[in-house]
């Protein structure tokens, strides 16, 4: 029996709902189940763009994707395994920017999923932070693991990746509990110590962790944060002051978290050339220079490190192999220069265009305060600051669409862009269609 149309849109509905409030959650642990809710928003979301006939959204335009995808073609026959792998990635990475949209213009729009999802987001940091905590104290988490090797954190996992989602969750949602929590109080200094309250924890288990890029990008979305909401100013000053003190504790408490962090940083930074970082950079550099137009495909760097016509020097000027097949890893560790690597200078101009543009809507609607409570304020300010933490250009990072990383990410860009299509839905709350359609050109999010 054939469903009539109501019937396929409320069931639709009921399932973006669900696969929203269960990606922050899975995106914790059981990451191929993410992956799952992730791709289910994505499809969900066109399926019911078919049956409404609503494709306003589609004016977000999907340039940097299409580049990825034309630079992904196989260039030689017969075919290798690596050129269909690297296509074939090419052409499911529009699946994250698809969900953000699902999440934008679709499940997020609904007041009581929005409320919830702030919730979960919320727990989750919660829940992270505790397993660091525990891990801490106790020297185990939860599960038995023991703190890593070199004495940093590892949370409720058996490797230290906890601190990049604890600070990109931890910032918008230790924003949003401090501004509720200071509509309890009237006066101006109290409502900053309560954020600087909220915030403190945070930072204080950034250090304690010992990964030095987690805890400068936190810093540095706060401090984003601080330029927008004047109210944040002084707590994100004491935290500046806080941060030399509870480092330096640091190497009282766990001094080889302490050698992790300030030690090894101090070296690494001192010889960058030579550092494992440097050797990756320096790979990326000649891979880049062979093949600037086009780069070499999706996942370049996985694919193609180990290519004889790459070992050799870049502009370092390290051995004469650059380093050798020990510098591949899976990834650049920066994801301009995997964008690069990819799609080589153009796709590269294209990505950080698009970056940009997210920037651009996130900050836009940070600064559109009137009307709203100071938890919802809170809330826009804390994912825009999580944007630009994520996404700084200067910083050692995730594959750029690496789950559950990048799945956070864009599960925070969606919650962001809801509020920005909110925004406009207010401005023409007689044309809802019209504001769908409405975020274009200097407000394109996805490139």
């Amino acid at each position: 029996m054939m469903f009539e149309k109501p019937v396929l849109l409320r069931l639709l509905d009921r399932l973006g709902a669900l696969a929203t409030l269960l990606l922050p959650l899975f995106l914790v642990h059981w990451r191929g189940i993410a992956e799952g809710c992730l791709d289910g928003l994505a499809v969900g979301f066109l399926l019911r763009s078919a049956l409404t006939r609503d494709w306003s959204w589609y004016r977000q335009g999907f340039v940097w994707w299409g580049w990825l995808v034309l630079c992904s073609l196989p260039r030689q026959m017969p075919v290798p395994a690596e050129a269909t792998a690297s296509l074939t990635q090419a052409l499911l990475a529009i699946r994250f920017p698809l969900a953000a949209f699902a999440l934008a213009f679709w499940t997020l729009q609904e007041s009581w999923t929005l409320t919830w999802c702030r919730r979960l987001v919320v727990a989750c940091v919660l829940y992270l932070g505790g397993q660091m905590l525990l891990q801490a104290v106790t020297g185990h988490n939860l599960f038995g693991n023991p703190r890593f090797g070199d004495g940093t954190l590892t949370g409720p996992y058996d490797k230290p990746r906890v601190s990049a989602p604890f600070a990109l969750l931890g910032l918008p949602a230790a924003l949003f509990v401090g501004a509720l929590l200071g509509e309890r109080v009237r006066r101006s200094w109290q409502k900053a110590l309560v954020t600087g309250a909220t915030l403190l924890p945070v930072l204080g288990l950034l250090v304690l962790a010992g990964q030095r890029m987690s805890l400068a990008t936190f810093l540095l979305g706060t401090g984003v944060c601080a330029l927008v909401l004047p109210t944040l100013r002084r707590p994100t000053l004491a935290l500046l002051v806080a941060s030399p003190a509870l480092i330096g504790l640091l190497a009282f408490v766990s001094p080889e978290a302490f050698g992790h962090l300030v030690t090894k940083t101090q070296t690494q930074l001192a010889h960058f050339a030579s550092s494992p970082y440097g050797q990756i950079y320096n790979r990326a550099a000649v891979m880049i220079e062979a093949h600037p137009a086009l780069g070499l495909g999706d996942d370049a760097f996985r694919h193609y490190c180990r290519s004889e016509e790459f070992l050799r020097p870049g502009s370092s000027h390290l051995q004469p192999d650059g380093g050798g097949v020990s510098v591949c890893v899976q990834h650049t560790h920066n994801h301009v220069l995997e964008a690069a690597t990819n799609s080589g200078f153009p796709g590269a101009a294209l990505f950080v265009a698009m970056i940009g543009s997210w920037w651009l809507v996130l900050g836009r609607t940070a600064r559109r305060q009137v009307g709203l409570c100071a938890a919802h304020i809170g809330w826009r300010v804390g994912l825009f600051g999580a944007a630009v933490l994520h996404e700084w250009p200067l910083s050692s990072q995730s594959a750029f669409l690496n789950m559950p990383l990048g799945g956070i990410a864009f599960l925070l860009l969606g919650a962001g862009l809801a509020e920005a299509v909110r925004d406009l839905k207010a401005d023409r709350p007689d044309d809802g269609e019209t504001a769908r359609g409405a975020l274009t050109l200097s407000q394109r999010p996805p490139g």
